[in-house]
């Protein structure tokens, strides 16, 4: 069931647990066709150095350790289900990009570009397949930042639209974060998602 959404929304209600251990949950789709205002985006203050660096060819080892550590507490299961073949073909195709912010040395998380046409079903559109931080990463100020600096990049490369999507087994502040930072919900629907690799 497909349903367009009006009015922003702010939270999601939790998503609910069968008794098979599948969830029912509510996928929303949001867009942005032109970039925000552009305004400064200050790095956020921390204790340590801050550099965000592109994956080129990652290994698929260490994008699995990325995939893993940042959606284990969201239940993403999707890359796992690939073999690293199927996974090396998507992760080394020229139409993605994945960048990585480190603090201190260390990963914080990851957002991955998609503008490939099956990813975005229009020809120069460009979806954000995933973004995330560590779990030990939330609540320093990177989310923000990060998914700011992420929509000006992409933008930066003259798209013409933006896609993201969200549920409601994601981070309570992911649907918020994004409406903060210009995405439009333009449809939801219902599903049944089963976290079982």
């Amino acid at each position: 069931m497909t349903d367009s959404i009006a009015r922003p929304i702010f939270s999601l209600p939790a998503a609910t647990r069968r008794a098979d251990g599948r969830f029912d949950v509510v996928v929303v789709y949001l867009d942005m066709t032109t970039p925000p205002p552009e305004t400064p985006n200050p790095a956020p203050l921390l204790n340590t150095k801050l550099a965000l660096l592109k994956l080129d060819q990652p290994s698929v080892s260490y994008y699995r350790y990325l995939y893993g550590s940042v959606g284990r507490p969201w239940h993403w299961v999707e890359r796992h289900r690939l073999s690293d073949t199927e996974l090396a073909e998507i992760i080394h195709d020229k139409e993605v990009e994945i960048f990585v912010p480190y603090v201190g040395g260390v990963p914080a998380g990851y957002v991955e570009f998609d503008r490939r046409e099956t990813a975005v079903n229009e020809p120069g559109g460009t979806n954000i397949a995933y973004f995330g931080l560590m779990p030990e990463s939330i609540g320093r100020g990177l989310g923000r930042w990060f998914l700011r600096w992420a929509v000006q990049y992409a933008f930066s490369k003259g798209i013409p639209r933006l896609t993201v999507n969200t549920c409601n087994l994601d981070h309570p502040s992911a649907l918020p974060l994004y409406q903060k930072v210009g995405f439009r919900p333009y449809q939801s629907r219902q599903a049944v998602f089963d976290p079982t690799i």
